[in-house]
């Protein structure tokens, strides 16, 4: 019989990634990673029952399909030397999705992922674009907001603490390059159609929990969406507040004529420092990837002409 899940050992971390069947608190339908904790906060990241960046649906969403990918068979590739992980989910029945989503010990505080599909049905998404949507339901954070970098406040490039009130609604934060001009139908969630009034400039978002920061950073913005679910992770255990769900969907255009591709990120959980120290986090990502990288400039935009 095989492994269900893993875990991915760091210098600081404890990663257990898994498949969607349930085991002890963790519940059926739910992949990705079970769970993390640090040396230096043993407080789990993610609600314990479900996890962080599950594949949770296909977009364009319908409720005819809403089996996958959740609940749709998930195997566990562990790689020698067990620092390498991979869920491989064969096609799905009606999307006829293939996916794989790698995990890879990249630091003492990193995980580097990757997520890769093979449309074996591009007509199915016949909207023109086919989307790729992760949920992460953070665990009882005192502080329920994303930062991202973004220019639209202030004619200024700076950092904006997000925090929606409504599930649902101004949810969806593109790429300042993105015209996003996708066409939705009825059934598609607001996490990902309503969109934010705010665009990022740079594909990363920071979380806060206690004294640590979580940071999910991606190689290269097209096709990315920051989504943020404000109640989406249920209620605390003293039922005084909702958890909230840190996602982001991933979406190609044209799917007949990419019925392939990826997209490679990194998740980075460590003692918060200082917001300079996760964009020398960034920056080192996108080296390691081969790519050069300046740190940003911060303050009024230029104007042109």
């Amino acid at each position: 019989m095989s492994a269900h899940f893993h875990t991915l050992k760091t210098d600081e971390l404890s990663v257990i990634v898994g498949d969607n069947t349930a085991h002890k608190q963790h519940v059926a339908g739910y992949n990705g990673i079970w769970q993390i904790s640090s040396v230096h906060d043993a407080r789990p990241v993610y609600v314990p029952r479900v996890s962080g960046m599950n594949l949770e649906f296909f977009a364009p969403f319908s409720k005819t399909v809403e089996v996958e990918p959740r609940k749709h068979p998930v195997d566990l590739i562990v790689h020698e030397p067990a620092r390498h992980v991979t869920l491989h989910q064969a096609p799905s029945p009606v999307a006829k999705v293939e996916s794989w989503i790698d995990y890879q010990v990249a630091g003492p505080c990193h995980i580097d992922w990757t997520y890769r599909y093979k449309l074996h049905a591009p007509e199915h998404f016949d909207t023109g674009y086919a989307g790729f949507f992760f949920a992460s339901y953070i665990h009882w954070p005192d502080n329920k907001a994303i930062y991202v970098i973004s220019p639209d406040f202030f004619r200024a490039l700076m950092w904006i603490q997000y925090c929606p009130p409504t599930q649902g609604k101004d949810s969806a934060i593109t790429w300042v390059d993105d015209s996003y001009d996708l066409t939705f139908e009825p059934l598609d969630h607001g996490l990902y159609s309503s969109r934010a009034p705010l665009r990022y400039e740079i594909p990363l978002f920071l979380g806060r929990l206690g004294d640590m920061a979580l940071a999910v950073m991606f190689e290269n913005p097209q096709g990315v969406v920051i989504c943020y679910g404000m109640t989406g992770g249920s209620f605390v255990e003293n039922q005084s507040d909702r958890n909230p769900a840190w996602d982001f969907m991933l979406y190609t255009k044209n799917p007949s004529e990419n019925p392939t591709g990826q997209w490679r990120a990194r998740v980075v959980y460590k003692k918060f420092v200082s917001r300079e120290d996760i964009l020398l986090e960034y920056q080192q990502f996108q080296n390691s990837l081969g790519h050069k990288w300046d740190l940003p400039r911060f303050g009024p935009l230029q104007k042109q002409g």
